[in-house]
């Protein structure tokens, strides 16, 4: 795809990447995504996204109304005013529609640019509660659930709890407590919901203090309270919390006080589209009601239809409403609900402000498809979805797992995390946009308007991925593990290579990438013989990092990394250096030994699952003659598969062959000692392409 690579060449200052592809929103119609890149018929490529633009889009790509209003709103384009003092015409008429659409219980608003502002000022305003109304200098402390994601601002990043995201950043230190995950049966299930509910209780009964009594039959008292009290739908809530709170000492009042609020997605989205129970939701809502916690639902990707409810957490008919909820990606900014004892700090002068209050185009856009919404088209969407993906889960239970999720927000397991990211970048290369999730999760996020014949379209692709990968429905063997990867399932056109030098200051972020080849061509022991040489479970005929590193250390050392732009992944690597500083087998009989003119290549492999690994190797070589040309080296040897040097390029196959060794190391394969005169070859079969830096 030449125009979205040199649009990506053109980027490489960005310290960020993504897809590799350079989409075009103008060309783009429904879930298909066109790309910058053409057809010979002037059509563009386009992908069918089931990621929703992470979870972004409610409906199709250039939707005649969006488009109508966008164009009648021209002028707010041309001028983005500062909201928090000029208001207009536009951030008024969307703050009238949110007086509309707020969820129940949290009828004020503030709207701000994205989701993690919104819990940002979530969170600034339950510690602020805590500040006026308990005497809480700090504010206290805002319990969270394992596995969340809330933002990547500071405060957010307290409440998150995903180590990618969170490692190395200083912030609050406060709790959280386990996330009871419904994915394991009703007992399990029921155990992981009492375990949480314990954790929280303990931390409301002393807050964080020492000496506090948690008494676990007075939390299993109160838990049955609560339980009766749901059992029985005709009793008031508000009697009931009042007679829960009579009982508590004001010891215990105080200290759970120093809770500020507990916060949580209904369903973590980012964390793995993990669901839990209504029945958790509804004990969770009492028991902070009980001991006046504010409850806050974070529902920045849940908001707004994508479960089939207006809002997910009413998919758990709560006995009352929560405090605070927060909302983004739909809504196109962040915008954040508060009940009205909370809405009272926001009148302080300035304590809660931002400039902008929105991007009014995106006020437009959520406008215009605000009346669009049918949440049975939401559920119908999502129960074909679902039941196509459960289909496939049906067909190939050994990869595709636990397939979950409401409305159009799905997800499955793969069986392992690294099958997870090779059936994800198959898929892309077929044309389907998956997003991860969590460990080892793929989303499934259709928009609420695909038609069936695009959901169609998509699952048919994934099936072809997964046939790809797996080599279609495999039954494990008894040494197996799960099923067995399939070489040759990815291709890697020549141009989506990127080369790159490897050198002592680029290997430490090479390292792992080069290694995972290393260790995925040579490294498993069931490919070879039982008698195979070894070092503890490593075969021999595998390098260590260490003995790279240590080639790397030499003078003249050369080395190539290519990497696929596609999956951004090093699909290949070659390393070595003048054949003196080497004692492999072949090395003390080569006769060019002491003459400090060859360049002995150490090192060559490329990834198991590239399907034209031939082309790949053949290119490699190619950029190691150069590189060793310029480098002044006359002579390269190598002790090299046999097969590699019958399909490598025409002057490698000229090699002459100083060495035959029939089951190297006891492998089963047959390598030569190949050493080819680099001065007196003809010209490269391809132009070696300069690199970039490591």
């Amino acid at each position: 795809m030449p125009a979205s690579s040199a649009a990506l060449a053109a980027a490489t200052k960005s310290l960020f990447f993504s897809l590799p592809v350079a989409f075009d929103p103008g060309q783009s119609i429904g879930p298909y995504l066109a790309t910058a890149d053409h057809d010979p018929h002037g059509e563009p490529y386009r992908f069918l996204d089931m990621g929703a633009l992470i979870a972004t889009q409610a409906f199709g790509e250039n939707d005649p109304a969006v488009v109508k209003a966008v164009l009648r709103h021209l002028p707010y384009a041309v001028s983005r005013f500062a909201h928090s003092e000029y208001q207009t015409i536009v951030s008024l008429r969307l703050k009238g529609e949110l007086n509309r659409i707020a969820p129940a219980g949290t009828p004020r608003h503030f709207v701000v640019n994205t989701g993690a502002e919104a819990v940002e000022n979530a969170i600034k305003s339950v510690l602020l509660n805590r500040v006026r109304t308990a005497g809480e200098a700090d504010g206290g402390f805002i319990v969270s659930f394992e596995g969340a994601f809330h933002g990547r601002t500071l405060g957010s990043l307290a409440v998150t709890h995903r180590k990618k995201a969170r490692l190395g950043f200083p912030t609050f230190d406060w709790p959280d407590v386990s996330f009871p995950a419904d994915d394991a049966g009703a007992k399990v299930t029921a155990r992981r919901e009492e375990r949480s509910l314990k954790q929280l209780w303990d931390l409301l009964v002393s807050g964080r203090l020492p000496h506090a009594e948690k008494s676990k039959e007075n939390f299993q008292r109160e838990l049955a309270a609560i339980d009766e009290f749901l059992a029985d739908s005709g009793r008031d809530v508000t009697e009931f919390v009042q007679a829960q709170r009579a009982v508590m000492s004001a010891e215990v009042v105080r200290r759970s006080r120093r809770v500020a609020a507990v916060l949580v997605e209904p369903i973590q989205g980012e964390g793995g589209v993990r669901l839990t129970t209504p029945r958790f939701m509804r004990r969770l809502r009492l028991l902070t009601r009980i001991y006046d916690v504010p409850l806050v639902f974070d529902e920045v990707q849940t908001g707004w239809g994508m479960t089939g409810r207006l809002w997910a957490h009413e998919l758990f008919e709560l006995p009352c409403p929560p405090d605070v909820v927060t909302w983004a990606k739909k809504a196109q900014n962040g915008v954040l609900f508060v009940s009205e004892e909370l809405a009272t700090f926001f009148q302080e002068e300035k304590k809660f402000n931002t400039t902008w209050e929105g991007d009014p185009v995106g006020m437009v856009r959520l406008m215009a498809l605000l009346d669009h919404l049918d949440l049975e088209q939401v559920r119908g969407t999502g129960a074909w979805a679902r039941a196509g993906l459960d289909g496939l889960a049906r067909d190939y239970r050994e990869i595709i797992q636990n397939v979950r999720g409401a409305g159009v927000m799905l997800a499955f397991d793969v069986a392992r995390a690294d099958w997870r990211d090779a059936l994800r970048d198959r898929a892309f290369r077929l044309g389907l946009v998956l997003l991860p999730a969590g460990e080892r999760a793929l989303r499934f996020y259709p928009r609420y308007d695909t038609e069936p014949y695009a959901l169609d379209e998509a699952l048919a692709i994934l099936r072809r991925a997964v046939d790809d990968i797996v080599g279609g429905r495999v039954v494990p063997s008894a040494r197996a593990a799960g099923p067995e990867i399939r070489v040759g399932a990815l291709e890697c056109p020549l141009e989506a290579i990127e080369v790159f030098d490897i050198t002592p200051a680029s290997f430490e972020t090479l390292k792992a990438q080069i290694m995972a080849v290393e260790i995925e061509r040579y490294g498993a022991v069931s490919q070879y013989p039982p008698d195979v040489m070894r070092a503890g479970r490593r075969p021999l005929l595998q390098f260590t990092a260490e003995m790279l590193e240590s080639t790397l250390g030499n003078p003249r050392a050369i080395g190539v990394a290519l990497r696929d732009r596609v999956s951004q992944r090093i699909v290949a690597y070659a390393l070595g250096s003048a054949l003196e500083n080497h004692d492999e087998e072949g090395v003390g009989a080569d006769p060019r030994q002491g003459e400090n003119n060859t360049y002995y290549l150490q090192a060559l492999a490329t990834l198991p699952s590239v399907q034209n690994h031939v082309e790949i190797e053949n290119h490699l070589l190619e950029i190691v003659r150069s590189r060793a040309r310029a480098a002044g080296f006359e002579f390269l040897s190598a002790l090299i598969e046999e097969r590699i040097h019958q399909t490598g390029p025409a002057w490698f196959r000229e090699a002459e062959i100083l060495q035959t060794i029939d089951n190297y190391l006891r492998s089963g394969i047959r390598f030569v000692y190949a050493q080819v005169n680099l001065a007196g070859a003809g010209e490269p079969e391809a132009a070696a392409p300069s690199a970039r830096g490591g």
